[in-house]
Order: C-alpha cells, then sequence, then structure tokens
C-alpha cells in the first residue's frame, strides 16, 4: 500500500516555513537521516534552499500583485496598467478668477489686454503665484463703468485669468528620426490641454497638435499624444509613421530641434480669497481684484482615486449616453470637482458642475473647457448645458456640554472640525441629504464632549430642528454650511468668505 504523501502549503511561503516544510518532508522519506542540529549539512542545504526560495517567491508575488491595478502598490506600474486601458492620471489643475480692473479715467480706450497678461500674488507664506489671460482682450468705452469721484478710476469687470505661467519654447528634444520618439518636458506640473509643439523641418518650423490618441492619426499628420508618469512629469510621443508621422531625422547640418510652448501651474495654492490683491504687469491697470474666490485649483489625482475611478470611465468607452457617462467623463477634466447630469428629455442634457473644492458656480474659462472636451463625446443631436450647483445652506446650533478638563476653546474647535468633515466638499455629492442622527454621531464621538443637544438643524437661518431629522436635496443642489456670521466664531482673516459650520454654546469644560 503506498504511504500516503505529506500536503505542502503553497501558500505559506515565509524562509521559516519553507525551511520546516523540507525537513519534515526530510524525516518521512529518509528515515536514516537523524541528526536534525543547525551544524548538520543537510540542514545547511536545506536552509540554503529555503533561503534562495524565499528569495526567489517573493519578487514572483511582487510582480504578480503588480499585474492588477485591484493589487498593484507601485505607482508606476499602476500607471501603466491603467494606461493600457486608455486611462491617463489627472495632473494638478490650475485655479481660474475672474478680476476687476481699475483704469484711470483719462485712458484711452480700446484698451488692449494681451494673452499671457501676467498678475502676481503673493502668499501668506511668501510664495508667489502667477496668474495669466489665455486670450487677448479689447476693451471699449462702453464697458468701463462712469468714473469714480472719490478716486478717478473707471473699472471693468470681468477679465478671467487662470493660475500659471506659460514656458515658451523650451527645447526639450533633437529628432533622430526614429519612430515612438519620446521627449519629456524639463518643467512640471504641466497644465493639461496646454501644450504647442513647434519642429525646424527643413522646409522650415511646423507646428504638431495634441491628439488623445494616435489610432486615428494618418502617417501625415503631425500629432503627438501627452503620457504623465506618477511623479507628474509629461512626457510627448509621437508617431511610427503608420499612426501619425514620424519628426525628420537630424542632419549636422539641418538639426530637427523639438521645442514645446506649455503652461505650468496648478494646485489648491491658487484658489486664493476673494478681495486678493493681484500684482498686474501692465503698468496702465492701476489695480486689480477678484470680488469672489478663485477656484478649480486642485492637486494631481491620486492614484487611489485613479484605481477605483478608471473602470468607471472604461465602462464609458468615452461615449456619453447615459447621465452617469456625462458625470464620469466631466470628472476627467481639471478643474470639475462634482458632477451630476439630469435628461431633461430625449436630446437635452444639464450638466451640473461644482469646480473643484467649492461649491460655486464654475467660471467661464472651465465650462468651455468642459464643452469643449464632450464636444466629440456626446451623442449627435444631443444638446448639452452646463451649469453651477444651487448652494443650499445647512444651519446647526447646538448646545454641547464639555468634559472637565477640557478647554472650552478646545471643545468648539474639536466639534467645528466634525461638522465640517461632515459637510466637507470632498464629503458631498449633488442631492445627498444631510441626516441629523449623523451630526449626532459625529459631534458624540469626540472624546471632548460629554453631552448633546441639536436646537437648529434647518435650511432656513430661522428655522428649528426638522421633525424627521432628514434635509432632503433637489439633484441640482449640494450643501454647504450656512452660517456667514456668527459671534461666536472670529472670521478668519485669510478668508472673508469663511462660513462656521455650526453655532455653539459651550458649557461645562475649562473657560479662558
Amino acid at each position: 500500500m503506498k504511504e500516503p504523501t505529506i500536503p505542502i502549503d503553497y501558500t505559506n511561503l515565509g524562509y521559516e516555513s519553507m525551511r520546516e516544510a523540507m525537513l519534515t518532508l526530510a524525516r518521512e522519506s529518509l528515515p536514516e537521516w537523524t541528526d536534525f542540529s543547525e551544524s548538520d549539512l543537510g540542514v545547511l542545504l536545506v536552509e540554503l534552499f529555503a533561503y534562495a526560495c524565499d528569495i526567489t517567491l517573493y519578487y514572483q508575488t511582487r510582480i504578480a500583485a503588480n499585474l492588477l491595478p485591484e493589487t498593484s502598490d507601485e505607482p508606476d506600474s499602476l500607471v501603466q496598467l491603467l494606461r493600457l486601458i486608455g486611462y491617463e492620471l489627472r495632473p494638478p489643475a490650475p485655479a481660474t478668477a475672474n478680476l476687476r480692473l481699475a483704469f484711470d479715467a483719462t485712458e484711452t480706450t480700446p484698451i488692449v489686454i494681451p494673452a499671457g497678461t501676467q498678475f502676481y500674488v503673493t502668499l501668506s507664506s511668501g510664495e508667489q503665484l502667477t496668474f495669466e489671460t489665455v486670450r487677448e482682450f479689447q476693451i471699449q468705452n462702453a464697458q468701463l463703468t462712469p468714473p469714480d469721484p472719490s478716486t478717478n478710476l473707471r473699472y471693468f469687470l470681468p477679465l478671467p485669468v487662470v493660475e500659471g505661467q506659460t514656458m515658451t519654447d523650451d527645447p526639450v528634444a533633437e529628432s533622430d528620426g526614429s519612430p515612438n520618439q519620446m521627449a519629456t518636458l524639463q518643467q512640471k506640473p504641466v497644465v493639461a490641454g496646454s501644450i504647442t509643439v513647434t519642429v525646424t523641418e527643413p522646409g522650415g518650423d511646423t507646428r504638431w497638435q495634441e491628439v488623445d490618441t494616435l489610432a486615428n492619426s494618418s502617417p501625415a499628420d503631425r500629432h503627438f499624444i501627452v503620457q504623465r508618469d506618477a511623479e507628474g512629469a509629461a512626457t510627448m510621443l509621437f508617431g511610427d509613421g503608420t499612426n501619425g508621422m514620424i519628426p525628420p531625422r537630424s542632419t549636422v547640418t539641418t538639426p530637427v530641434n523639438i521645442k514645446a510652448t506649455y503652461r505650468v501651474g496648478g494646485g489648491p495654492l491658487g484658489n486664493v480669497p476673494a478681495k486678493t490683491q493681484f500684482r498686474p504687469a501692465l503698468a496702465n491697470i492701476r489695480e486689480a481684484t477678484n470680488l469672489h474666490a478663485a477656484a478649480g485649483g486642485t492637486s494631481g489625482e491620486d492614484i487611489e482615486r485613479a484605481r477605483s475611478f478608471a473602470p468607471h470611465l472604461f465602462r464609458t468607452q468615452e461615449r456619453a449616453v447615459t447621465e452617469q457617462d456625462y458625470a464620469d467623463l466631466a470628472l476627467q477634466v481639471p478643474g470639475v470637482g462634482k458632477g451630476r447630469a439630469v435628461a431633461l428629455n430625449w436630446n437635452q442634457v444639464v450638466l451640473y458642475i461644482a469646480p473643484s473644492g467649492k461649491v460655486d458656480e464654475p467660471s467661464e474659462l472651465l465650462k468651455r473647457d468642459l464643452l469643449a472636451f464632450l464636444e466629440s463625446r456626446r451623442m449627435t443631436t444631443t444638446t448639452l448645458k452646463i451649469v453651477g450647483p444651487q448652494p443650499a445652506d445647512i444651519y446647526l446650533r447646538a448646545d454641547v456640554r464639555a468634559q472637565p478638563y477640557y478647554l472650552q476653546s478646545d471643545v468648539k474647535s474639536a466639534v467645528e472640525k466634525a461638522v465640517a468633515d461632515y459637510l466637507a466638499f470632498k464629503a458631498v455629492d449633488f442631492g445627498q441629504p444631510i441626516y441629523l442622527s449623523k451630526v449626532y454621531d459625529a459631534i458624540q464621538s469626540l472624546s471632548q464632549v460629554a453631552s448633546l443637544t441639536v436646537t437648529q438643524f434647518s435650511r432656513r437661518p430661522d428655522g428649528t430642528v426638522d421633525p424627521d431629522g432628514i434635509i432632503e436635496l433637489e439633484p441640482y443642489e449640494m450643501p454647504r454650511p450656512g452660517y456667514r456670521d456668527n459671534p461666536n466664531t472670529p472670521p478668519n482673516p485669510a478668508d472673508p468668505t469663511y462660513r462656521p459650520p455650526i453655532a455653539i454654546n459651550i458649557q461645562g469644560g475649562v473657560a479662558q
């Protein structure tokens, strides 16, 4: 009768487990081997083999884990995997602002503001940001306000500007004539859609165009695509002679230089508060101020968001058919933070969008970029309208008893943060109901709070507590904290539009 074989657990891949499994097998297979001390030569060979297996299986496991987006933990590997389904990481988005310009009353019209005119902002940290105009503006006399008697200034509004700085004719590479040439831009992060390429060919300079894919490009099309790595560096990929033209080969006498003009910037620092003073580069502009806070500036796409969001876009296949398709595609456009689509009838779609980080009206530049992005992806005959969210102010007031030995100011800060996190932009969405029970959960879970009574939970400043404890919202509404002026909360000097999330009456604790 054949003796049963000893089962081996192939999922236990550590050195100790493999060493023990091999020694156990040796005891059964070689009963004459009785010396299993560390000085035995057989044990030494087993340990060496277990060590080599441990290293080999570690790398095999790592390779296997990085073959799937769900388990990949190497950013570069995940970027390559997502690229297989046509998904590129979204770069940081620049903030946009509408400026009010002041001119002397004697300034002659038309006043020309060239494209690329720069405006500078110095942050409280000392860092300087640059905003630029994206096109030329000609301001006519009728567009200026009457002169202000006290300042003798005339005003123009609005002038849209975008955070970032233009890099002009950056020499990135010299063509070697090979297919699938790649050239990495020196500066980062590069604003999406801002790259234009000039190639010095034997017949003169030619302009090359960025496209989404080279699959539809002919051998004569001067096209390129942009790929971004996990660190945010942008690389241009040119054609292979079948899909897209190859930049000509350089010679000793006629070098073929590849130059790029692009914009560098983006990030939440550009969301400067309202009434920020901008320093204009043009001497005839006396003042430049944004009456409303800048919006739309966001950081580069997080790896975890890309991992979860990429399957949505793979489902859409770059085509907007359903309402969810419109919302998913809109989130690809830099500067869009939230999206919700509503079909009015068979060929009319309203797309509600909120700029990143703010429940506010999107800028005209953001609307323009979004319409251009969806133009080739929407169904023929479908009309698309883009509007901002309707803010739903949530008014909260509470009586809080603090635990002993906690400063009342610390309790107040903790409660405000808990409610602010519940109503934070990243935590809410269009049409999302707000629950009183979750407000209680957020505050009562704090170690500083002994007891809590919510005395106001309403959409009206003079409301009390809604009977059912639920504030229902329409599909086009987004919740935000409702209090503008609260005597219990000092105003935030860095943000004139600051909204305290809750009005609090603190009892107990330690008064300051």
